[in-house]
Parts: C-alpha cells; structure tokens; sequence
C-alpha cells in the first residue's frame, strides 16, 4: 500500500507540475514574487484547459494506484484497491483547498470507485497472465 501511494503521489505531483509549466509557457520567470506567480496560477488554471487535464490525469493516476496496490499484494486485489481508495480520500480531505471546494468533491465522490476500477484491472490482468 505504501508503494502504491508514494508511486501515485510522486506521479500525481510531477503531472500537475508539467502540466502547469506546459500552460504557463513562457509567462513563468525565474526572479517572480509570490504575488506575480500566484496570479500566473490563478490565470492558468481559470483561462486554460489545464485544470481538465489535471482531473483526467489524477484520475488515471488514481485508477494505476489501485492497479499497483492489488498487483503487489497479489491477494484480495478489490480490498487493496479499496484501501487505496480510502487513503486517496484521506489525502484530499488532508489537502482540502476552499478554492476549488467543487473538484475536491468530485475526488471525494470518484476517487474510491476509479481506484477499484484499477483492482479490477489488476485481478483480470493477475487471472490471465
């Protein structure tokens, strides 16, 4: 479980980290205050499609963690991809961020059936091979 969630959580982190600097462009400076690249990401992610993309990665994310946890436990794929669910629930309430109070439900809602979905993915792929 463990492994699964740091390989989700690193994956997750350096996705939204090239899919904010593919976005920002060339708008990201080295010698920026705090205030200048806080308006930079408050203008990427309200004008562009980058928050899309974040949503439909961590969701891939979500799914490969589940799909990790259930392969290495190699037993009880479904309740692996379970726990993987709760903790990734966990995590989003730990990080809540008022700001975007409508894509944290949406994890909260999604999160557990995406991470069953890479169980489920994981059992069939375990069956097969």
């Amino acid at each position: 479980m463990i492994i699964a969630f740091a390989a989700e959580f690193a994956a997750d982190l350096i996705i939204a980290h090239l899919l904010f600097m593919l976005f920002a462009g060339d708008r990201i400076t080295p010698d920026m205050t705090d205030a200048q690249f806080l308006e930079v990401r408050r203008a990427v992610l309200e004008g562009t499609s980058c928050l899309a993309w974040l949503v439909l990665c961590g969701s891939a994310t979500t799914v490969g963690g589940g799909y990790l946890a259930a392969r290495l436990a190699k037993r009880i794929p479904y309740y692996h991809g379970l726990a993987m669910g709760i903790v990734g629930v966990i995590d989003i309430v730990v990080e809540w961020n008022s700001e975007f109070t409508g894509l944290a439900w949406m994890g909260i809602v999604t999160t557990i059936p995406l991470a069953l979905v890479g169980a489920h993915l994981a059992k069939r792929h375990m069956v097969t091979a």
